[in-house]
């Protein structure tokens, strides 16, 4: 049996992107034994694929530093001596591992991550806006320059029966609607205030809606939130990632931002409601999900537009013009969703 090594340590939203590659090598490719190296955090992403061992370095610890990193290759290559590398992340550790592995003359294959084509698309002056390639097919191409070809399955559906204290979370005679409003840069994140109109629009209009995110700032304004009215649901702080993938599997759609949140859903084949601001769709972050579930709403008519890959960057204009989008067009757009399955 023929052992891959797939490395992709983060971050969650990139990590998530990477399962459709998995879940088709190991369907498509039943006679290999495949390596993942990633954060424990996200092995959640990972559950129900055979064939799929999954590795969780300390990298605070055991493994940090270039001799922690040699350690890891060192445990790597003894326990399982893979073949084949996959370098999917292309950072500064991932190209000490793989250097490891080269030495030992273990063949290794690197992402194109397209760079070059990124910083034209959200360069200031003379932007190329073309519509790049997906992450997710960036990584399939990594294995594809490995020779193993792969049909990629964007309707798969990754949703689990519900344990009763987590059913009794969702409302069964109102459509539940997940909202995930934070994002860790401020141009991924629609104003706050913004938000709650949204979320009161949608009490209005008949809907449950509930909570997801992370960070103690987010689950104590979740929770205060909460409060103002028994459909309000935070549930951030409360349940595992495992949980919070179950939940949203059993959503009818979830809101938001360009963030890790998106690509979870897009995990369990909801409809999603993606809203974006300094970063655009066309950078190839996309949740990677059958077009008909995927909703984007957004500013089409700013030039500044693209202006950064991540949301990293400072808006140039000191004003976030990009999410001058009205709440009621977001609550229109689902309604438009829920209505019309």
């Amino acid at each position: 049996m023929q052992t891959i090594l797939f490395i992709r340590l983060s971050a969650m939203g990139d990590v998530a992107m990477s399962v459709p590659v998995v879940r088709a090598l190991s369907k498509q490719y039943p006679h290999l034994k495949i390596l993942f190296l990633t954060r424990k955090t996200f092995n959640p992403f990972f559950r129900d694929i055979p064939n799929l061992i999954l590795i969780n370095p300390d990298l605070k610890n055991e493994h940090k530093g270039i001799g922690g990193l040699f350690k890891l290759y060192k445990q790597i290559k003894l326990q399982y001596n893979p073949e084949v590398i996959l370098d999917i992340h292309d950072v500064l550790r991932s190209k000490i591992l793989r250097f490891f592995f080269k030495l030992s003359f273990t063949k290794v294959f690197v992402i194109d991550k397209g760079r070059k084509e990124k910083k034209a698309l959200t360069r200031r002056k003379n932007k190329i806006r073309t519509v790049l390639k997906h992450s997710t097919l960036r990584y399939a191409e990594v294995a594809e320059k490995a020779g193993f070809l792969l049909k990629l399955d964007k309707n798969h559906v990754f949703k689990h029966k519900l344990r009763p204290e987590l059913s009794n979370v969702l409302s069964n005679d109102k459509k539940n609607i997940g909202i995930a409003p934070f994002a860790m840069h401020q141009q991924k994140q629609y104003p706050i205030e913004k938000t709650q109109q949204v979320i009161a629009l949608l009490i209005k209009n008949g809907y449950r809606v509930l909570l997801f995110g992370g960070g103690k700032q987010e689950q104590e304004f979740a929770d205060n939130l909460s409060k103002k009215d028994k459909d309000i649901v935070s549930l951030i702080g409360k349940f595992s990632l495992d949980e919070e993938i179950d939940l949203i599997s059993n959503l009818d759609l979830m809101i938001s931002m360009d963030s890790s949140n998106m690509h979870i859903a897009a995990l369990t084949g909801i409809h999603i409601v993606s809203i974006w601001g300094g970063t655009h769709p066309f950078a190839g972050f996309t949740p990677f999900i059958a077009n008909e579930k995927s909703h984007i709403v957004q500013r089409n008519d700013l030039a500044c537009r693209p202006c950064s890959v991540f949301g990293s960057t400072d808006c140039y204009k000191e004003h976030l013009e990009c999410f001058d989008i009205e709440p009621a067009q977001i609550v229109e757009q689902c309604k438009l969703v829920l209505e019309n399955p």
